[in-house]
């Protein structure tokens, strides 16, 4: 059983990293004038990996890869590695909460595609009714207003969270032989050549050295993506996961604020209503699980 003082231990060590989680949209709008989509992916490989090979080899967390486990590593690294320029694509082009959102919803709908069709995971009434929530939401955001400019940005946005939801489900093959370290490097390993190559050939320019004003966003989202990562890990640790997820949740929200104060970003009353209903869809299969572990509990104390 889960004390009080694991919980709020969990609880703000999710919340913390919901804080990081939600300033990728800040981060990239402040670098996006003189950094391109694969320049910004690259760099913040190449100032992350020595840093993670440092740790995981203090902390003896790189174990030998068994032959068979490379695809996994490979396929898990690859999408973990080719998310990060859409996903980067879609801030500069839409408000910092509309484009989070949009990854969550991607990501979601990707882990019950995914799980279903390759984990043989039940899609359940509940899990149904979620995602033609999920979809309703969307079609109402989306179904009328959109302008031709913003399809782009906002197909990127999602796809990003389908490749994050792939890399994240598919991580079930390894996680039980693998620390969470060694897998998050297969990300990196990964980003730095691939986002290197395609820089160099859509022709993008790092800037100089000493221009501070994009440096120290690029090294802001470097380290809050490696505090997000190594507080959510700890923080599940200390929580069900599905009271976990719903905190997880306030990163969207986050966001929104973020782009809000930052950036004056301003959401349509129709974007708010559809947003409310995405919200809604990817909450409710863990309420309903909190719920349902709730009535266990206070039965078995009877």
């Amino acid at each position: 059983m889960i004390n009080k003082d694991n919980r709020w231990r969990g609880t703000s060590l999710i919340t913390l990293s919901a804080v990081f989680f939600a300033s990728y949209g800040a981060w990239s709008r402040l670098m996006q004038t003189s950094l391109g989509e694969f320049s910004q992916a690259w760099t913040r490989a190449a100032f992350l990996l020595p840093i993670l090979i440092i740790v995981g080899a203090l902390t003896k967390q790189f174990k030998s890869i068994k032959k068979a486990d490379w695809r996994w590593f490979f396929l898990i690294g690859s999408m973990g590695a080719l998310n990060q320029a859409p996903y980067y694509y879609a801030f500069a082009h839409l408000p910092v909460g509309l484009a989070t959102l949009l990854f969550y919803s991607g990501l979601t709908l990707g882990g019950y595609i995914i799980g279903t069709l390759f984990f043989k995971e039940k899609l359940t009434k509940i899990k149904l009714i979620s995602l033609g929530l999920a979809l309703l939401g969307l079609m109402v955001m989306f179904g009328r207003d959109v302008n031709s400019i913003l399809i782009l940005p906002i197909l990127a946005s999602f796809i990003a969270g389908a490749m994050g939801a792939t890399a994240v489900v598919f991580s079930k093959k390894l996680s039980s032989n693998y620390s969470e370290l060694q897998i998050i490097m297969s990300y990196l390993v990964l980003m730095l050549p691939t986002n290197l190559i395609l820089s160099k050939i859509f022709g993008e320019n790092l800037p100089a050295i000493s221009n501070f004003a994009v440096w120290l966003p690029a090294i802001g989202y470097a380290l809050s993506l490696l505090f997000a990562n190594l507080a959510v890990v700890a923080g599940f640790r200390y929580l069900e996961p599905s009271v976990g997820a719903l905190i997880g949740l306030s990163e969207v929200v986050l966001a929104g604020v973020y782009g809000t104060f930052l950036f004056a970003d301003k959401l349509t009353e129709v974007m708010m209503i559809g947003s409310a209903i995405v919200l809604l869809a990817i909450a409710l299969p863990e309420l309903i699980k909190l719920k349902h572990q709730r009535h266990l509990l206070s039965t078995s104390i009877r």
